[in-house]
């Protein structure tokens, strides 16, 4: 072959792959009234409840894919899905406050998003945490005005109450088998003057000061995620197209009103290369509503001009919007393990045990700020004796920053763990307590010798580092695009963008506070406000 001839088809190949990543629009202009973006807890219910009307045309784009692996709806291998190609793998930055470890934080790359890789339990948080996002945002975000819309996407097996409803797409269950551990932990309760049932409403009248067992999101012994509730049901819908393996690259502008999205489409089952990737965009007639979650969504925004000016100036984005909020109010779940050698060898089991109580002794104000977890919800033995307490009402805070102008970069997140005083304060209580748990009779039959160096950590100091050295998470983070009307809200009580038209965010992002427990409950609500804010 002549050296001409070589030149010639080696630079067609590099224009080919070039052309490749070129924007292309796909359709006519506007084909779709709204693109939501992200198909986890929220953006499942967002999309379910548009195109119950016909005549919306609805598109839904995700960056992972189908949720077809056989594991997802085996509960009691859960975790087993964290880290496997269903995981963003996301981590920390080195976290000053854990002596600069760096904490990995799964999350869901699936139909489902996280809901489709967790332990499944189900709870609401506390009645006080909505309340004080009223005080944040207006009424029509406190505990009477968000209880109809969990009510409306709830069947629980407990029937329907004024706390509970019937009917909705999501099954909510009791977990029936239990074993010694999970019964001891209710008789330590007792022991330590709490009110225990293995039926104790968590989602209740009075949620905290009792043990019981978690209601959980399984219908037939099987996880049921938010895809398998509200999306997987209504895939045959004409007006919902749903795109997979589809990462947004920005959203479109006229002025400031958002009127379609560009994103890298990556073909199934392939490795993400030039010669794997087209760069396409669609037009949107009415809005886009972002559900990507509390990394995801803050980074969508800064790619797409929305965030910190001068931070976006850094990489080379032209500012639309200076939003300083972007990215701040990070926060999450710090949680603290406990664990000791067993007498016997537990079986599998489905239950979570649990207990809602505060850190502050005879504390009666405030939503409690500790959280009890206990078993591992999983079907192989369990040789020793654990539990699982957080910090469930954090006051140190992080952030979400871009790493590049790349899409496909993963953001910097530095979540701040313990650099507010108050939350050591809070893991000190979490720890004696724990431990009295530990040391109550209850567990005299089941528990050897502490595996954590728990016995001897006795002064503050040495409680403080033990925390610092052992402390992980429960992946919880949130508040990333704060709702609220201050200067540093992202998004007002309707969940629009600030500034912006034709814009919405409604996921974990958005909670002025996390809630004090298990989020994907809520993160159903928000989808299902949304919802009805657009319609």
């Amino acid at each position: 072959m002549s050296s001409t001839r070589r030149r010639f088809l080696k630079d067609s190949m590099v224009l080919t792959a070039a052309a490749t990543m070129l924007p292309r629009t796909l359709g006519a202009q506007n084909q779709f009234d709204y693109v939501v973006i992200g198909a986890g807890a929220s953006g499942c219910v967002v999309v379910n409840r548009l195109t119950a009307d016909p005549q919306v045309r609805v598109l839904l784009l995700e960056a992972g894919g189908p949720d077809s692996n056989p594991t997802i709806p085996v509960i009691g291998q859960w975790t087993s899905l964290i880290g496997s190609d269903l995981d963003w793998k996301y981590s920390t930055e080195p976290e000053p406050g854990l002596n600069g470890r760096v904490m990995a934080w799964p999350r869901g790359k699936t139909y489902g998003g996280s809901t489709a890789i967790s332990a499944a339990a189900y709870a609401r948080g506390h009645q006080l945490d909505f309340d004080q996002w009223a005080t944040e945002t207006g009424s029509s975000w406190s505990y009477h005005s968000v209880l109809p819309y969990f009510r409306k996407s709830e069947d629980n097996v407990r029937g329907e109450s004024a706390y509970h409803g019937v009917g909705g797409p999501m099954i909510v269950a009791d977990t029936t088998d239990p074993h010694a551990a999970h019964v001891a932990f209710l008789t330590a309760a007792q022991e330590l003057g709490f009110a225990a049932d293995p039926a104790w409403d968590f989602n209740g009248a009075q949620q905290e000061g009792g043990a019981g067992f978690y209601q959980k999101n399984l219908r037939d012994g099987r996880r049921e995620s938010a895809a398998t509730a509200f999306l997987t049901p209504i895939l045959s819908r004409p007006n919902l197209t749903v795109r997979p393996f589809c990462q947004v690259k920005r959203l479109l502008f006229t002025g400031t009103r958002v009127t379609g999205v560009e994103y890298v489409r990556t073909v199934a089952g392939q490795r993400r290369t030039p010669q794997s990737q087209t760069i396409e965009q669609e037009h949107v007639a009415r809005e886009v509503v972002v559900c990507a979650g509390a990394i995801e969504s803050p980074k969508i925004l800064m790619l797409s001009g929305i965030g910190p000016g001068a931070h976006l100036r850094e990489h080379g984005i032209p500012v639309v919007v200076d939003l300083p909020g972007v990215g701040g109010n990070l926060h999450d779940h710090p949680r603290l393990g406990f664990r000791w050698e067993g007498k016997t060898v537990l079986p599998g089991s489905t239950v979570s045990a649990g207990l809602l109580t505060h850190s502050s002794r005879g504390a009666t104000r405030g939503a409690p700020d500790l959280q009890f977890y206990v078993g591992r919800g999983l079907s192989a033995p369990d040789p020793g004796i654990s539990f699982s307490v957080t910090v469930s009402r954090p006051h140190s805070r992080g952030s979400i920053t871009l790493r590049s102008a790349d899409p496909l970069a993963a953001p910097v997140i530095r979540a701040g763990y313990f650099t507010d005083a108050r939350d050591m304060d809070a893991a000190l209580e979490a720890v004696r307590l724990a431990r009295a748990f530990g040391a109550s009779k209850a567990y005299d039959r089941l528990r050897g010798a502490a595996i954590d160096p728990l016995d001897s950590e006795v002064t503050p100091d040495q409680i403080r580092a033990y925390v610092r050295r052992s402390t992980g998470t429960i992946y919880h983070p949130g508040g990333t695009c704060r709702m609220g009307t201050g200067p540093d809200a992202v998004v007002d009580p309707q969940l629009r963008v600030r500034g912006v038209e034709g814009l919405r965010v409604a996921d974990a992002s958005i909670m002025p506070t996390v809630v004090n427990a298990q989020t994907q409950a809520a993160f159903v609500m928000i989808g299902e406000r949304v919802a009805e804010f657009l319609g």
